[in-house]
């Protein structure tokens, strides 16, 4: 259900938004192309669902600035989300303009962790943990082919990961943060957040490297070496006021 609005809406609707302004300003070549992709039927998509509600409520608050507003969010919003969503390996990979939709991605594969490794919170938070983000939220969000691939590639044993736990938690608690701000604050965790994060863990050469989706995870990597520096080489910040003049 969609939540009431601080102002009154131009539109009201995200599908009333992208049919009567959203496909008029970004028009592209999506038919018999390999570079741009697009499915006329977004809303199958939950990213794209998700993805375009956020651009609609963004829009919406910043229309309210008649100088900045709309530049703003061409720039810091819209275009960012639409290159994710017009990318051919991006949510609307296997559907296309002439053809229509094709559902062909699945949820990111999981495995679930050992009971009580991760600790839930008690705070107000909509998920009590990064492991009911994970599984409940972002693996939904996120369909990519990460089967059979080389350029995208996930473990579903993530939390053998420390890189992978660190990145995720951190996106859980910021999405939680950015829930509560509406407006802006769905389309600045992705653009800001998630877009970014999500780029380093599917990259091929990250941690992740030697895992995949349908053997699962290889405990093949290993810290970075690292030797120990010269004594005395890096002062304790406590000392510095030795160091004041």
């Amino acid at each position: 259900m969609t939540e009431p609005q601080e102002y009154p809406t131009h539109y009201p609707n995200v599908a009333a938004f992208v049919d009567q302004y959203l496909r008029y300003v970004y028009q592209r070549q999506v038919t018999d192309t390999t570079d741009a992709v697009w499915c006329p039927e977004w809303w199958k998509h939950t990213e794209a669902t998700i993805r375009l509600e956020a651009l609609w409520r963004a829009w919406e608050n910043l229309r309210q600035d008649p100088s900045r507003g709309l530049s703003i969010w061409f720039l810091d919003h819209a275009d960012k989300h639409m290159a994710k969503l017009l990318d051919p390996n991006g949510p609307f990979k296997y559907c296309s303009a002439r053809h229509g939709h094709r559902q062909l991605l699945a949820p990111l594969p999981l495995r679930t962790p050992p009971a009580g490794m991760f600790n839930e919170v008690s705070d107000d938070v909509t998920y009590k943990s990064v492991v009911q983000f994970v599984e409940n939220y972002l693996s939904m969000t996120f369909q990519r082919q990460v089967t059979d691939t080389t350029d995208t590639v996930w473990c579903p044993e993530w939390w053998k990961h420390h890189e992978a736990v660190a990145r995720l938690d951190s996106l859980w608690r910021v999405w939680e943060h950015f829930r509560q701000q509406g407006a802006t604050g769905l389309s600045e965790w992705f653009v800001e957040h998630a877009d970014p994060q999500m780029k380093q863990l599917f990259d091929p050469r990250g941690t992740f490297r030697y895992c995949s989706a349908r053997h699962g995870h290889k405990d093949l990597l290993s810290p970075l070496p690292a030797s120990e520096p010269q004594v005395g080489m890096f002062s304790n910040p406590e000392d510095a006021e030795e160091y004041q003049v």
